[in-house]
């Protein structure tokens, strides 16, 4: 009887044209319930090693670049087509464009993937277990290189996947998200070994053994650095989540309702501590923020004695030559003083800026015709009497780089988000995730405060202390965890993940000395 491992590499290697694309695409697409809220993990044992053979046996990098853009297409796809639920808040103007996102994004980002699967087999050795790691380095690299810039887009990295297990995402803490996207490559692709036939049994075995060793290592690296509840300082804060639907927020009675919820929740009494910290989502205030406004004395009215609302706001400035809008987080203490102010610097393409404006006939999705000004950067904010800390709105969550490289160390981090633009789906879970991948690379607590959820108090070990759920409305009162010492990847950044790609694409080039196929 012919072994099922043959049966299985004659039936792919039969696997061509549109067939082949289209299981490519489906394998993609399957990869993304790998990612919250379904954490189905296990499906990168049967989509990984599958991309790999596809790409293994394409005649030529052009035919690899197409099979990998199929699969990286249904990936983007099945992991982020509720982007598209923003374009229906307002679908009389939008409306028309859903299906352009959904298809479009995933086309785009889709490029990225070609570009992997055409690098894989240009640079494919002759060696199987060599090829892995290429692979594995390679596909590492292409998502560090589609994270950066104006337009970059480090959504669903392989990395957050090991958020499965809190004891194994520890890890991240040494080498990063990029880091843990090499262990979980490499771990998945462990079955490719039994799909190659110059790979000895010997082999296959040992690297079986090297990878539950692996994992086993990691999750008692987690259980030793994890404590069983993190430290906390004395300083408590509230988290206000007021769930206001996205379509109602910059109505008349939206803004009406903002303000009557926003005060009362902070006002609530409650039988700890009062809390000397407020937190706000993003742009909770239902107004723009002038120079000169006089509404940071009446939100001061809301807070205790010596308290502090670190809000999301609408800014405005009006300069010499422009009107300039920011997307802000504000801070203002209690004798009504707005102490500090951070600009949003990531800011959304098409969200909240139109790339080529005089050339597209389109509006940005958030409200006003004025397209959002870029700040001046990431920084850490001091305010005597309150812990430091690093602001960041929204999506800048979700880019490793802006919660650290700082020359003052936080001493926490705010992430005021509105996540209301993505209703019920998946969107709002992968965003939150990121905000505990922030925690865990910067040995920092995160306090998050979204509109319609999830709201959170984050340890620094990025368990979830306290949260509050979609759209629900409510408060969290809590002690604000204390930080742990820095990470080797918050000294470091991505110095660590990229010399280890580096030694691992050394150890492949003994191929070079290897027999042509």
């Amino acid at each position: 009887m012919i072994p099922f491992h043959a049966r299985l590499n004659n039936y792919l290697a039969n696997l061509r044209g549109w067939r082949g694309k289209l299981a490519c695409f489906i394998a993609g697409a399957a990869m993304a319930g790998g990612f919250a809220p379904f954490y189905l993990w296990p499906i990168i044992f049967i989509s990984l090693p599958f991309l790999f053979v596809m790409l293994d046996k394409a005649r030529h990098p052009r035919s690899a670049a197409l099979y990998a853009w199929a699969f990286g297409y249904g990936h983007m796809m099945a992991g982020t087509y509720w982007i598209a639920n923003a374009l229906a808040v307002d679908r009389d103007q939008f409306g028309w464009l859903i299906p352009i996102s959904i298809l479009g994004l995933s086309l785009v980002m889709g490029i990225w993937f070609a570009l992997f699967g055409a690098l894989y087999r240009w640079l494919r050795t002759p060696c199987t277990h060599h090829n892995i790691l290429r692979f594995a380095v390679l596909w590492v690299a292409v998502e560090y290189i589609r994270s950066l810039g104006m337009f970059g887009f480090p959504w669903n990295l392989m990395g957050s996947m090991a958020l499965a297990s809190e004891r194994v995402a520890q890890l991240i803490s040494l080498a990063g998200t990029y880091g843990m996207s090499l262990f979980v490559v490499l771990v998945g692709m462990l079955p490719a070994l039994w799909l190659k036939t110059d790979v000895s049994a010997r082999f296959r075995h040992r690297a079986l053994i090297g990878a539950l060793l692996s994992i086993m290592v990691a999750y008692a690296y987690g259980m030793a650095r994890m404590p069983d509840e993190a430290a906390m300082t004395s300083t408590r804060v509230r988290v206000v989540q007021g769930n206001i639907a996205q379509s109602l927020k910059w109505t008349d009675e939206g803004r009406a309702q903002s303000a009557r919820i926003y005060a009362g929740l902070t006002r609530m009494g409650t039988e700890a501590p009062t809390p000397r910290i407020i937190v706000w989502p993003e742009t909770a205030m239902p107004f723009t923020l002038r120079e000169q406004s006089p509404w940071p004395g009446q939100l001061a009215k809301l807070l205790p004695s010596e308290g502090l609302l670190i809000t999301g706001a609408v800014r405005s400035m009006s300069e010499a030559d422009a009107y300039r809008l920011y997307n802000s987080i504000v801070a203002i203490d209690a004798s009504g003083i707005l102490k500090d102010t951070y600009d949003k610097y990531q800011l959304v393409p098409f969200g909240e800026f139109v790339p080529l404006r005089s050339v597209l006939p389109i509006d940005k999705i958030t409200p006003g015709g004025i397209d959002f000004s870029r700040g001046e950067g990431p920084r850490t904010i001091a305010i005597d009497g309150f812990p430091t800390f690093r602001p960041l709105v929204c999506y800048e969550v979700i880019f490793p780089w802006l919660s650290g490289n700082a020359a003052a160390r936080p001493e926490w981090i705010v992430n005021a988000t509105n996540d209301a633009w993505y209703g019920r789906s998946p969107g709002p879970y992968q965003h939150f995730d990121t905000a505990r991948l922030r925690a865990i690379e910067q040995g920092l607590p995160v306090v998050r405060a979204a509109n319609t959820g999830i709201s959170a108090v984050i340890d620094p070990y990025g368990r979830v202390i306290r949260r509050l759920e979609l759209n629900e409305r409510g408060i969290i009162d809590h002690a604000l965890p204390e930080p742990i010492k820095k990470t080797p990847y918050s000294s470091t950044g991505e110095t660590i993940t990229l010399t280890i790609l580096l030694l691992c694409w050394i150890v492949t080039l003994q191929s070079l000395f290897l027999p042509k196929k």
